[in-house]
């Protein structure tokens, strides 16, 4: 067995304060974790404290058994909250003497709601009591932890004072770890993810980060992304305790060498895959309250302590509350996927309200609370499989498998697999092709074939009463099919239709393979005569008055060919005497998009800007402007313009 297949498990203390927790991790440690001067003084632990307890089994492998020592008192519950985030399991410790303390319930609750699957209960202090009382304390120990996660908790009275019961814990520790299941350690499903908790600068080797490893695996030399500067870095070097590694898991608890600077770097921080770093504001997440009463109020401040950081949050209930399901915004950015834990503190961040996990961290815009997207919530809070299946009969636009991945932090063969299982009824989903995606978009054949038919029909019925025309452009399809789906989906669509020979595109058109269009003289003119012009000129097409000079068209039949090819989705009208090709319209709304990013979005763009920006005169800009204000795609106020939407959801693509 080589050091990376070393079997471990990581603890977090909790319980009252002085009620023995640190004396109780040396004692099985033979390591002091109140390392600053001010805990040795007051006798109290104040930061998170580390140890570990290395043993041999039966067949001569290593085991190590981590703590985190967590603080006790009240004051520091942020640090306590930091040090139970990142374990696997819990290590209660209850005084004898006191029995159970304010404390004592506010830590168990947090492990309850963080669902810590795996503990054990000290009984500390029992030198200090009779038999009568330790078999009281036992008894209330057990009726408290009965109800939540720790329900089969084995409880050990001990006394750190004269070692008495030590041995029997520790063997139960020693016990607890190689009798786990760490089937999914090494699994090839989830992406790496590493949550710090510490960082310091070691001389002679650099920025030395330590933490949990929480998903998949990693080996040194990868590059992987540090979340909080976005900056990529590489695994110099891996140790668990004092083993050198080559390559780490889930569930070890690991001290990394990374080419970053320590300034950069702070607890609550991960280590990631660059295609899973997604930071957001905001996350749709199901939580549990401690009393079932709870109230939210939507304009009050919460905090938020998820992974190892604390933010100032905000929340909202979706939908009538039966579900649990409710909206978090953040003040600041998070890190966060499908089933990751997270504890809430009232406004004054003196109570522990509740818990709960993420369930979704691609948030929509709009209907945030509407039936069909709790119906979809509800679909998304299981596992993978059945999760995917769900939303496929769900999401008439389909899925997509980019944001699905993303957000349960799963591998490409984690989805490849998902989609080797997948079936819908008799056959499994359409997988339609995506520009700049990594995955398809799955679509349930029940909607593929309603969309697709929609098409084809729309495009025969154009045929019939638009015989002499060679086809239908995108815009112009897309509004009479009445598509109430995506832009890209319809898009998509389109171009499966025409991968699959069904629908043929020519130019900008499209019409069915076997149709050939009878083009009157006005139509020939506009192919060979007009469309060119509009082509070269550009972003400043001529006027009406200036096409007819350059055309040799006299004016009145000019004016019909533009009327009639206006009316056909091929030519858009921008003022009486001007007309532009879809496609430069298209490259003209994506310039006025770059202009809302290159300037500050809640100050909008101006005239002159968009004039700089695409070289067209004033005058022409203003007309384009309007344009784009009348069709919805930009909202003027005052001197300034705003973007309402996307492009594409009023241009097509």
């Amino acid at each position: 067995m080589s050091n990376s297949d070393i079997r471990s498990l990581t603890l977090a203390t909790a319980g009252h304060v002085d009620h023995g927790k640190t004396s109780l991790v040396s004692n099985i440690t033979n390591k002091d974790t109140d390392s600053l001067a001010e805990e040795k003084a007051r006798g109290l632990t104040i930061n998170l404290g580390y140890a570990y307890h290395h043993f041999s089994d039966s067949e001569g492998n290593n085991n190590i058994v981590g703590f985190v020592d967590v603080p006790g008192h009240t004051d520091f519950i942020n640090n306590m909250l930091a040090g139970v985030s990142s374990v696997d399991a819990a290590l209660l410790v209850v005084a004898a003497d006191d029995g159970i303390m304010p404390q004592t319930k506010e830590h168990l609750a947090i492990l309850d709601l963080l669902e810590i699957p795996r503990g054990v209960i000290a009984l500390t202090k029992v030198d200090r009591c009779d038999d009568e009382r330790i078999a009281a304390v036992i008894q209330e120990i057990k009726d408290l932890i009965r109800p939540t996660s720790l329900a089969d908790s084995c409880i050990f009275p001990i006394s750190n004072q004269s070692k008495a019961g030590i041995p029997p814990l520790i063997q139960h520790l020693e016990e607890l770890l190689t009798s786990s299941n760490l089937s999914d350690s090494k699994n090839t499903l989830n992406c790496f993810r590493y949550l710090i908790d510490r960082s310091f600068s070691v001389k002679g080797i650099g920025t030395v980060v330590t933490g949990s490893v929480r998903a998949g695996y990693a080996t040194t030399a990868q590059q992987v992304l540090h979340t909080n500067s976005d900056q990529s870095t590489r695994l110099r070097s891996l140790m668990q305790d004092t083993f050198e590694l080559d390559s780490c898991h889930k569930g070890q608890r690991i001290a990394a060498n990374i080419t970053l600077s320590h300034g950069d770097i702070s607890r609550g921080d991960w280590l990631t895959g660059a295609d899973q770093c997604f930071p957001v504001n905001r996350f749709d997440a199901r939580i549990k309250f401690i009393n079932e009463q709870q109230k939210i109020n939507s304009s009050a401040q919460y905090h938020l302590y998820i992974g190892g950081s604390h933010r100032i949050v905000s929340i909202r209930a979706l939908g009538d509350g039966i579900q649990n399901f409710y909206q978090i915004r953040c003040h600041q950015s998070i890190i966060g996927h499908y089933g990751d834990r997270f504890i809430l503190r009232d406004p004054a961040s003196q109570n522990t309200i509740g818990g709960g996990r993420v369930i979704d961290i691609f948030v929509p815009r709009k209907k945030r609370d509407s039936e069909p997207r709790l119906a979809l919530l509800l679909a998304m809070d299981q596992e993978a499989e059945q999760a995917l299946d769900k939303l496929l009969s769900l999401r008439a636009e389909g899925v997509n498998l980019d944001q699905f991945a993303v957000n349960r932090n799963l591998t490409e063969e984690a989805i490849q697999k998902l989609r080797d299982n997948l079936k819908t009824g008799d056959a499994g989903p359409a997988v339609i092709s995506v520009n700049k995606r990594k995955h398809p978009l799955l679509l349930h054949q029940k909607y593929f074939e309603q969309y697709s038919q929609l098409i084809l029909k729309t495009v025969k019925e154009f045929h019939s009463m638009q015989s002499s025309q060679q086809g239908i452009s995108e815009p112009a399809l897309s509004r009479a099919t009445n598509f109430k789906g995506s832009h890209l989906l319809f898009h998509n669509l389109l171009q499966h239709l025409i991968d699959s020979a069904e629908i043929k595109r020519t130019g900008t058109l499209l019409h069915l393979v076997a149709h050939v269009a009878q083009m009157s003289d006005e139509e020939n003119n506009f192919l060979n005569k007009i469309r060119p012009i509009l082509q070269k000129t550009g972003n400043v097409p001529p006027r009406t008055r200036e096409l007819e000079e350059m055309t040799n068209i006299p004016l009145k039949p000019l004016e019909r060919i533009l009327k009639q090819t206006t009316l056909a989705g091929n030519l858009i009208q921008v003022a009486p005497n001007r007309y532009y090709l879809p496609d430069t319209i298209m490259d003209l709304a994506e310039i006025t998009e770059k202009l809302i990013q290159q300037y500050n979005s809640d100050e909008g763009f101006s005239v002159i800007q968009f004039r700089d920006k695409t070289g067209i005169g004033r005058n022409l800009c203003i007309e384009i402007l309007e344009y784009f204000d009348r069709v919805g795609f930009t909202r003027r106020d005052g001197n300034s313009r705003f973007v309402r939407t996307e492009k594409e959801n009023i241009f097509g693509k």
